[in-house]
């Protein structure tokens, strides 16, 4: 049904590059019961140890940074992940205000002469990432929103597929 092919370019390692360079590893590695030293390891491609799929999520978890989920996503070939929980009614201004300022700064970026540097390339990542999650987002808020009047979908439905004549 899907066909998750290998990206032939490190975002993963790249995101970890970044990740480790975002975060007090101190800090996390006690949180997430680590030792300091074995978690700049994990994130370093250049180390032969690797971050297991539970350690994964507790950092994960510890930060609420989707950056490593996002780079091994992309090593697959797929779009940056959501965290649905955060599609709420309240957020819904909060993601269309993000998401067009996360836009903004990328057509920024495209029309700059600077050169292409990895941080810059990583910030262009970075942003483009939050955009497409803070617009899915708003996308299952907007739907949560019309389903929850039921009554409303049925109207909008029956009058979108013409089944009321001489309204569409």
């Amino acid at each position: 049904m899907f066909d998750y092919l290998t990206s032939k370019h490190a975002h993963f390692d790249a995101a970890c590059r970044a990740f480790a360079q975002g975060h007090n590893l101190e800090e996390l590695a006690r949180a997430v019961g680590m030792r300091p030293q074995v978690l700049r390891n994990k994130l370093n491609p250049d180390q032969p140890h690797q971050l297991n799929c539970m350690e994964l999520l507790a950092i994960t978890d510890a930060t609420e940074d989707a950056r490593l989920l996002d780079g091994l996503l992309a090593q697959i070939n797929c779009l940056p992940s959501v965290p649905v929980n955060n599609a709420t009614a309240e957020n819904l201004q909060i993601c269309a205000l993000s998401a067009t300022a996360d836009v903004g700064a990328i057509a920024g970026e495209a029309v700059s002469p600077a050169h292409m540097t990895a941080a810059r390339r990583t910030a262009i990542f970075d942003r483009a990432n939050n955009a497409i999650r803070n617009l899915s987002l708003l996308l299952v808020a907007v739907e949560s929103r019309f389903n929850s009047t039921p009554v409303m979908a049925a109207a909008f439905d029956a009058i979108s597929s013409g089944q009321i004549p001489g309204l569409m």
